[in-house]
């Protein structure tokens, strides 16, 4: 096969990328309080100065709930200029870079989350992982989350980082409102199809409308929940749509 036009620049968003190639998002526990350091830098700087088109860090707090402390650190704007001196690095070096905006709802640890109540989740559902049951969010709760994704994502750009995206996979907070396992709800977030799409499509809208419409926003996403019952390919697939229409940039596809 011929792969040469992985080789061809890409245009998404306002963003060029001279490659179409990506780093995706990893945990390395290489910040500390959330912060960069030598370690975060040189590794990074190194994978840009290797050619890599987009280079994807995280994942990346944003509100107090949602990860834990080892993360990346973008929940108060003092954060912001301590990451400058890495993105301009990345720029140094040709490669642009997203930051993974990150929430885990029902995946936390009760112990893990700072305030002392406890994870939190579309709705109480025991969940494997943890083999705790977290708490339903009320409506309230819910904006909470919205309003800090978009804040969290205004940061990010004024940190410098060239894109943000959003975490919608792997079993993680936006997963668990999309699959009838983890979300029963019985008000407008939950129940059909559309409810269950409705936080993460207010997600989408709430960071579109605080970087703007010339900024970059991808979204780390399933193309099967590869778990029965839990919505399957057809679901992933109306969604991306629904999603592409909502502001998305490019959909980072993942199992």
């Amino acid at each position: 096969m011929d792969f040469t036009y992985l080789n061809q620049p890409l245009q998404v968003g306002r963003l060029t990328l001279k490659n179409r190639t990506l780093m995706t998002a990893m945990h390395t526990l290489y910040t500390e309080n959330g912060l960069p350091t030598p370690r975060f830098n040189e590794f990074y700087w190194r994978r840009a100065e290797g050619g890599t088109g987009l280079v994807v860090v995280g994942a990346c707090r944003f509100d107090g709930k949602g990860a834990v402390k080892s993360t990346m650190d973008l929940t108060t704007d003092k954060n912001i200029a301590p990451w400058r001196t890495f993105t301009a690095g990345m720029r140094e070096r040709g490669c642009p870079v997203a930051v993974q905006l990150y929430h885990a709802g029902r995946y936390m640890r009760e112990a893990a989350v700072p305030d002392g109540k406890g994870a939190i989740a579309p709705s109480a559902v025991f969940t494997p992982f943890t083999r705790e049951i977290a708490r339903a969010m009320t409506v309230e709760e819910i904006q909470a989350v919205i309003d800090a994704w978009a804040q969290g994502a205004r940061r990010a750009r004024e940190a410098g980082f060239d894109a943000v995206e959003i975490s919608g996979s792997a079993g993680y907070l936006i997963s668990q409102f999309l699959s009838p396992l983890t979300n029963r709800r019985e008000d407008e977030y939950g129940g059909s199809f559309e409810n269950r799409c409705r936080f993460p499509l207010a997600v989408i809208a709430a960071v579109r409308k605080a970087v703007g419409d010339d900024y970059t926003v991808l979204l780390r996403y399933g193309a099967h929940t590869l778990v029965p019952g839990a919505g399957g390919s057809d679901e992933c697939r109306d969604f991306a749509v629904l999603a592409a229409r909502a502001g998305i940039d490019l959909l980072d596809v993942t199992g």
